[in-house]
């Protein structure tokens, strides 16, 4: 398909006669991209938009460019950076979504190569063009049938994304836009939406087109009231969020943390003065370690891995949305691996302890073998899974800062 593209940096859908919502997205250009890229890159922008006026005609979709050559485009480059760099454009730009272009493969951490990588909680989502380029697989074509061909690849590539930010569940169906491609051939057969799923994409852009929060209040004098606020009335959207970054599976991908943790409480469990310490504790003590732990834990690892780090100090709600969004990934996170400790530490209790040995371990408390029971076990593991996720927590502070922020962020790779 040819189409002529406008010179100007910003498309937009011809407003009809009553005002529709508008839904503003901004792409981002990493780095330098070579003529076939550049073409493709803007036949991609108009292929979007047309689609989206198609099927969306109750909204008006402004497209922006913005070009970034200073963000290098050599190599297998992270996702994470990208998409930081994004979010700070989003902001400045009020856009409701970002797309990041680049030209470099992507380095995926879930799948051997990424098509793109796409985030919830920041709205983004990164592509490459490297491995939708025909020449990759050695096929031979004209630069013309080549742009063509990019272009109509990253479209539903983008396309694709959009459903993903509005929530919509992956699709089995090959000729559907939801469909997760396993390689750049079938991206050529996805080009529809079913009616339930333009149903449910129409309601989120319907949230998404609102009046931001700062758009409509005096200047917030209170962070917190104006946080408070906004992380109400996007509640639906961090929920997903934190549901998207599957943060269940935080044991499995943070090996470090785990490990850690893991080693600190079978410590605790063979030291009599562990077990001494843990059951000489109240019910109260106990549960305010509890509630320590985790949120020590989580505010720990995020100013470790400055996971809220942004140039601007100004507020939006966007902003509240993604730093709600990380804290509740974490927070989870960090719940699910206290609940394995906690859970891994009262089974090996019950196997390998017998009460005459907790009583003699025990001496500061008082005990006897015919007391001991599941109640005495469980305020030890209390004690012992805490003070694991703390040390464990140090673990976490090792992995590397492209790698936690890619799972915090990214939830999914194409």
């Amino acid at each position: 398909m040819s189409s002529s593209v406008p010179s100007q940096e910003t498309t937009t859908q011809a407003s009809p006669p009553t005002t529709p919502s508008l839904v503003e997205i901004g792409v981002v250009i990493a780095g330098t991209l070579d003529s076939v890229d550049s073409l493709a890159t803007k036949q991609a922008m108009e292929l979007l938009r047309s689609f989206m006026a198609l099927h969306f005609p109750d909204f008006k979709f402004r497209i922006a460019r913005v070009r970034r050559p200073e963000l290098s485009s050599e190599g297998r480059v992270q996702p994470s950076v990208l998409l930081l760099q994004a979010v700070e454009d989003r902001d400045a730009s009020h856009w409701d979504f970002v797309f990041v272009v680049t030209a470099a493969e992507l380095a995926g951490h879930y799948s051997p190569f990424c098509f793109a990588a796409l985030s919830r909680p920041l709205d983004a989502g990164v592509f490459s063009l490297s491995l939708i380029d025909p020449i990759v697989a050695g096929v031979e074509m004209e630069d013309e049938q080549r742009v063509e061909l990019i272009a109509k690849r990253l479209s539903r590539l983008m396309l694709h994304a959009l459903g993903h930010l509005a929530g919509l569940p992956a699709s089995q169906r090959r000729d559907e836009l939801l469909f997760h491609p396993a390689h750049a051939g079938d991206l050529d057969k996805m080009r529809s939406l079913d009616e339930e799923s333009v149903e449910t994409q129409r309601m989120a852009f319907a949230e998404v087109a609102d009046q931001r929060l700062e758009e409509y209040t005096r200047r917030p004098t209170n962070r917190w009231m104006f946080s408070l606020r906004a992380a109400w009335i996007n509640r639906r959207e961090i929920l997903q969020a934190i549901r998207g970054a599957r943060p269940w599976q935080f044991p499995h991908r943070l090996s470090r943390l785990t490990i850690a943790s893991v080693s600190t409480v079978a410590i605790l469990l063979m030291t009599a003065e562990a077990w001494d310490l843990g059951l000489s504790q109240d019910g109260l003590h106990l549960a305010l370690l509890v509630l320590a732990a985790l949120w020590v834990t989580t505010v720990y690892v995020i100013i470790r891995q400055q996971l809220l780090m942004r140039r601007s100090r100004r507020i939006t709600e966007q902003s509240v949305v993604t730093a709600v969004s990380a804290l509740g990934i974490v927070l989870v996170g960090m719940a699910v691996t206290w609940t394995a400790l906690f859970g891994l530490g009262s089974v090996v209790s019950w196997l390998l302890f017998e009460p005459e040995l907790i009583v003699a371990w025990a001496g500061a408390s008082e005990l006897n073998a015919s007391r001991v029971g599941w109640a005495t076990v469980f305020r030890m593991n209390l004690f012992t899974a805490s003070i694991g996720l703390l040390i464990g927590a140090l673990g976490a502070s090792f992995e590397s800062q492209h790698y936690f922020r890619h799972i915090i962020f990214v939830d999914e790779e194409i």
